[in-house]
């Protein structure tokens, strides 16, 4: 995972329980590593609690602005919820492992805005199509972007399939603005975020004109347009735990509207 190397590279110091995990960090060029038995005196401007998403993206952030930055894991392992393993030959990954949005320079993923920042980047590994399985047992495998959903629509929705998907699309289209409107790094808990969304006042407004919405469950736009066919009605299910773990009662809108239902973009990557 080339994230979590640039993520540890540009951290000043990076600390771990002693295992052959530490052993190898403190063999890169790129990294000073250290495990528990092995203290630093050396003085860091911050301690970063944690090597996942948000204490990788945090330190790198901060060694970018020259902050000197010291980050401490008590996992063997570096990476969080997306670390990997290998046993046997076989690559196996903990967390998440596919991405959406960051082949654009315009880009609502979070991550993308934090590679642009540091300018850096990796290699991703784009995907055309996905496997499939249907409830009968019927194996395709379905192009991804809007063309292949309308083909895959065609062969397996039955009737009224392709038009309930496209008034779906038609209501999502708000949301979907609404959710994309302001750059995540503009968000913040503390007062500061005053300053910070007052750079975008009408983006603001349009998300404050969706926010209840946003935060409501998929579910209730299925209601609300009345959702029919039983394909289309599984194919959102499958989606929605595709990409929070939960059907559409438990997704929120927020979820489905960034890239308006995101798994059917062509922005589908691995790395």
């Amino acid at each position: 995972m080339k994230f979590l190397v640039f993520g540890l590279a540009l951290a000043n110091g990076f600390v771990v329980p002693n295992s052959q995990h530490a052993n190898q960090l403190k063999n890169s060029n790129s990294l000073f590593a250290a495990t528990e038995d092995v203290a630093t005196e050396e003085e860091v401007d911050a301690i970063i609690i944690g090597s996942g998403f948000a204490g990788l993206s945090c330190a790198a952030l901060l060694s970018h602005c020259g902050k000197k930055t010291l980050v401490l894991e008590s996992h063997d392992a570096p990476g969080g919820c997306t670390h990997s393993w290998t046993r046997r030959g076989f690559h196996f990954e903990s967390g998440p492992s596919l991405y959406s949005g960051f082949s654009m320079d315009r880009s609502p993923n979070p991550l993308k805005n934090v590679f642009q920042i540091i300018e850096e980047d990796c290699e991703w590994i784009t995907y055309d199509r996905w496997g499939t399985v249907l409830p009968n047992g019927e194996k395709f495998a379905p192009p991804i972007g809007p063309e292949g959903l309308a083909t895959t629509l065609k062969q397996h929705g039955g009737p009224g399939a392709e038009e309930e998907f496209a008034a779906l699309m038609e209501r999502m289209a708000p949301l979907s603005d609404a959710a994309q409107a302001l750059s995540s790094l503009a968000l913040r808990e503390d007062a500061g975020a005053v300053v910070t969304l007052l750079k975008y006042p009408f983006e603001l407004f349009r998300t404050l004109q969706q926010g209840q919405a946003l935060n409501e469950p998929f579910s209730v736009i299925m209601d609300e347009m009345k959702l029919k066919n039983k394909f289309v009605k599984n194919w959102l299910d499958m989606l929605c735990f595709l990409l929070q773990g939960l059907p559409a009662s438990g997704t929120m809108n927020a979820v489905m509207a960034v890239s308006r239902l995101p798994l059917h973009c062509r922005m589908i990557h691995r790395w």
